[in-house]
């Protein structure tokens, strides 16, 4: 049985994915393949500075709303905390692109301007966005969840059509698009502000922060683990492969990885499923949910990867016009499952009250990638096999740390 909520979250995932596809698919037509290619490296770079910086936002004031409804006190306080930490968060990031610009941004978004401001727009989009969601979760409003994803990427790809059909060819137009989906989103998921956060009691940002610093590194770890793709390819590649390079290991990427995408849907409830379990001392149940997610998980891996290798070189070249070869369909599409794996045993960790532990096998995993993507290898090959060490690395790891800390709650029981 899948955690609560997951049923609800998928439907806007499965829309969510749909209409990512088509808005890449419409960028792809308008843009040729140079303006492709630097928009599939800012859409990496917005998903690993988005997702790595503020995903822990949303955890924390999640967990922070759940706790004070479990109280009967409103979370008005809780977001506002959570906004200026947001914003702090924010206005570094905005510094550090700065700095990075001269330093290789630059040279990364092949020196458009435009598109350092469609990033930096985006990861402002993004802060809200997070904190919209952290308090639709924390009250189990898995419904207005759903539409948040459904509603980003239906106006994503509305809005590249409207520029396809205008015959906008400028790359930073389809990149604020972006943005501009994570803002409708954001306003359509919160509604009414009243009945959205209620008054409650002061909340103090100690509230917010006691494992922000690990759920940071962890998130951060994920992000570029999951996104890190396009852009490390850009950077190995150098003048060997052409501009459209990393736009055609992007879309490989989407392709491979669908079973990823919608393993979304079960990431954002498994947590406070696992974290319940724990909380009631119900070690069996814990222990009985944590094997049936990594079983379902290892089988979709292998029969993904399989099925990645035969299908998955037609469809890119049918959708997107690119080739592929089975290998690297098949190592994407394994790097992927076992992402899965280890986001499955990572969560374990954290249900456990083990955050900075988590942390261990995402560092691992991030230390792998650096020396595997260090081969004298063909690029391709080199990104592929350094993300397949990566998640191997990182499940090998999280699934040690896993298994002595759940045999250690379980003899103190």
């Amino acid at each position: 049985m899948l955690p609560t909520g997951t049923s609800w979250i998928l439907w806007g995932l499965v829309f969510n994915g749909l209409t990512t596809y088509g808005y890449l698919v419409v960028a792809r037509r308008a843009l040729g393949d140079d303006g492709y290619g630097s928009l599939a490296v800012l859409w990496a770079l917005v998903n690993i500075g988005g997702f790595g910086l503020f995903q822990p936002l949303e955890q924390e004031v999640a967990r922070a709303t759940a706790d004070r409804a479990s109280r009967g006190v409103g979370s008005a306080p809780v977001l506002h905390r959570a906004a200026v930490l947001g914003a702090a968060q924010f206005l570094l990031v905005c510094a550090g692109l700065l700095v990075a610009w001269p330093l290789g941004l630059d040279s990364l978004l092949d020196g458009r301007g435009e598109l350092l401001a469609a990033l930096v727009v985006a990861l402002g989009a993004f802060a809200g966005s997070q904190l919209v969601r952290g308090i639709l979760g924390g009250r189990h409003l898995f419904d207005r969840y759903a539409w948040y994803f459904a509603v980003e990427g239906g106006t994503r790809m509305a809005l590249a059509v409207v520029l396809a059909i205008a015959g906008v060819a400028a790359v930073g137009a389809y990149g604020l698009a972006i943005a501009g989906a994570l803002v409708v989103a954001t306003v359509v998921a919160a509604g009414s502000h009243r009945t959205f956060v209620q008054p409650g009691p002061p909340a103090t940002y100690r509230e917010l922060t006691p494992a922000l610093g690990f759920l940071l590194i962890a998130a951060v770890g994920e992000a570029f683990i999951l996104n890190v793709g396009p852009v490390a390819l850009d950077i190995v590649a150098g003048d060997e492969l052409g501009a459209d390079a990393p736009g055609v290991f992007l879309n490989g990427m989407l392709i491979a990885r669908i079973p990823l995408f919608f393993f979304q849907a079960v990431k954002a409830s498994l947590l406070p499923s696992l974290a319940t379990l724990a909380g009631r001392g119900d070690h069996v149940g814990f222990r009985n949910m944590q094997l049936k997610i990594v079983g379902a998980v290892a089988a979709t891996a292998a029969a993904t990867t399989a099925l990645a290798a035969v299908v998955g070189p037609p469809v890119v070249r049918v959708v997107f016009g690119d080739e592929l070869s089975r290998s690297d369909m098949a190592l994407l599409a394994a790097s992927g499952g076992g992402l899965m794996l280890m986001l499955s045993l990572a969560l374990g960790l954290v249900a456990l009250d083990h955050t900075r532990l988590a942390v261990v096998g995402w560092v691992a995993g991030i230390a792998a990638f650096a020396a595997v993507v260090s081969f004298d290898l063909e690029p391709f090959l080199r990104v592929e096999l350094a993300l397949v060490a990566a998640v191997l690395a990182g499940s090998l790891v999280a699934g040690g740390l896993l298994r002595h800390q759940y045999a250690a709650h379980a003899r103190e029981a």
